[in-house]
């Protein structure tokens, strides 16, 4: 696709904290945000929520289900509070207060006049973008702002709506962006130029609806009632696709000419654009449970005489006891030492080869020396990390939901085990990892593989922990996710935890209890960690 090459003023942007985003409101050359045109407004929005999507959100995600762990050999205090479970309104503060704010971009291309069909190729991409973020909002906090958010000075204290009401409002939207593409009215622009995630191809934001809409139906896959028939009508109107069939990919141009030009993952998990290392890239480690998990019983410094290798004590599920050959990808030793890693909530470095010492330094993510960002270069150039895609949705992601689909819906989807031996495959390729017999080994592992999965439940947590290792690093917060709706994989809890499982939800932030206290509603600690009437509604 061809890349925007940040040349524009209204496109200059920096990706990565909560006061370095793309102001519509504030335009370099002074132009009132009623003047800004789609086509100025599409690139920096689909940046900069997919920045937030990578760095804070899959942070989150990749800690809650035990991925990564802090670096204790160099470090101390390093994710306490999300070890601990301490959960209050300062806590991830940035994942409401940046898809908020970037949000209102999608939907000022949405609302702007459109009356001869110029804009309706815009409005489509921006009402599927708006559905793939606005549903983390739910699915993290519950009820929120939707039908009167986004307006501006117009409306600065909005309503909280009934997430369920929410979800169904997402839906409508991607419902009514799929009849725009498919109409395709002869006045609707070609948006190939300044769309930086498909190039303007209608037919892939098609999929790309579906897909989602998939994945928000899955959402309710336990729900009954009005719910239930919501969900089946939604199922039986979508089964047939098409999905996601290929990765979808985000590249505004990225480069290393600034911090704020570079790949939004890169910059805040490993370099800067000087080339200096951020204190990111030698604090995150590769978690014990993620060692376990990716390496054999025999590479492993089990203790001598282990015979209970359970994922949790008493689950009867053990490791899977197979050396991953993504292991190595996601996680390198540190330079010149062995593969080391740490549990979550111990103070040394506890877990790694048998063949190594202890304490030592522990591995680091997966970028230089083996692999690229996220699998595409190997022993590539700062210059080649910080100008990888990114990637708003793998096509693993997809295999896997539609493998999902097939297990809980065989009347209208099929092709489980099909499904998922394509999103291992697709994995391991992205990682640049060398498959070998991993395929045909893990399949003969219940809850780990499908062939031998012959329950429900060994099939779906087979699909769970192949899409937690295929997301690892790339998108965390939708495993987490995924583990709050289904409890799959099964994940441990830091040995710090002071609460017997991961919250249900997160708590609003303040600067909703300062600027919206009469509408936004109380959330205590523990209603966060239990079911009731303010848990996201597919959990209740």
């Amino acid at each position: 696709m061809k890349k925007i090459k940040f040349l524009a003023p209204i496109l200059a942007f920096a990706m990565f904290s909560c006061d370095q985003y793309l102001d519509v409101n504030e335009s370099p050359n002074n132009v009132s945000f009623d003047q800004i045109t789609p086509d100025k407004l599409l690139p920096g929005a689909q940046s900069n929520t997919y920045a937030v999507q990578v760095t804070t959100m899959n942070q989150l995600g990749n800690v809650f289900m035990n991925s990564w762990a802090g670096n204790v050999q160099s470090f101390t205090g390093g994710y306490a509070k999300e070890y601990q479970l301490n959960i209050d309104n300062a806590f991830y503060n940035g994942i409401w207060d940046g898809l908020y704010r970037n949000l209102m971009n999608f939907q000022a291309i949405i609302n702007y006049p459109n009356p001869n069909h110029q804009y309706d190729n815009y409005v489509a991409a921006a009402k599927i973008c708006k559905a793939h973020y606005m549903q983390y909002i739910v699915d993290l906090y519950g009820d929120a702002p939707y039908s009167q958010a986004w307006q501006g000075s117009a409306n600065t204290t909005p309503t909280y709506d009934d997430d369920f009401n929410i979800y169904k409002g997402l839906i409508a939207e991607l419902e009514q962006a799929r009849a725009l593409i498919a109409a395709a009215n002869a006045n609707a622009e070609d948006i190939a130029e300044f769309d930086i995630m498909l190039g303007g191809d209608m037919a892939e934001w098609e999929k790309f609806a579906n897909t989602i809409e998939l994945r928000m139906c899955l959402r309710m896959s336990e729900a009954t009632g009005a719910v239930a028939t919501y969900r089946d009508t939604k199922l039986a109107a979508i089964a047939a696709g098409p999905f996601v069939d290929a990765n979808v990919t985000i590249n505004p141009g990225y480069d290393l000419s600034t911090d704020g030009h570079m790949n939004p993952s890169f910059f805040t998990f490993a370099y800067d654009s000087a080339g200096n290392l951020q204190s990111n890239r030698t604090f995150i480690t590769m978690s014990g449970h993620a060692y376990k998990s990716l390496q054999s019983y025999a590479t492993t410094n089990w203790p001598t005489g282990t015979t209970n290798f359970e994922v949790i004590t008493g689950s009867g599920v053990s490791y899977p006891n197979v050396t991953d050959g993504r292991s190595a990808r996601l996680f390198t030793g540190a330079p010149g030492q062995p593969r080391r890693a740490v549990t979550q909530g111990s103070n040394q470095v506890d877990v790694g080869l048998n063949t190594a010492t202890f304490p030592g330094l522990p591995c680091r993510l997966g970028l230089l020396g083996t692999y690229g960002l996220n699998g595409q270069v190997i022993n590539g150039t700062l210059d080649e990390y910080a100008a990888a895609d990114g990637y708003v949705m793998t096509l693993s992601e997809s295999c896997f939901l539609q493998a999902e689909a097939a297990v809980r819906y065989p009347s209208l989807f099929t092709g489980a085990q099909t499904l998922f031996n394509t999103g291992v495959t697709s994995s391991f390729t992205l990682r640049n990892a060398a498959i070998g017999t991993y395929l045909t080994t893990i399949n003969t592992k219940p809850n780990f593989g499908f062939t031998a999965s012959t329950t429900t439940a060994q099939k779906l947590h087979a699909i769970m922990y192949q899409k937690w290792i295929a997301l690892m690093s790339i998108h965390g917060i939708e495993s987490f996710i995924d583990y709050n709706r289904t409890g799959y994989p099964l994940t441990p809890l830091a040995t710090t935890a002071t609460q017997t499982r991961k919250p249900y939800r997160l708590i609003y932030p303040v600067s909703e209890y300062v600027a919206n206290s009469a509408n936004v509603p109380s959330v205590s600690t523990s209603e966060a960690f239990t079911i009731n009437a303010k848990t996201p509604f597919w959990r209740q």
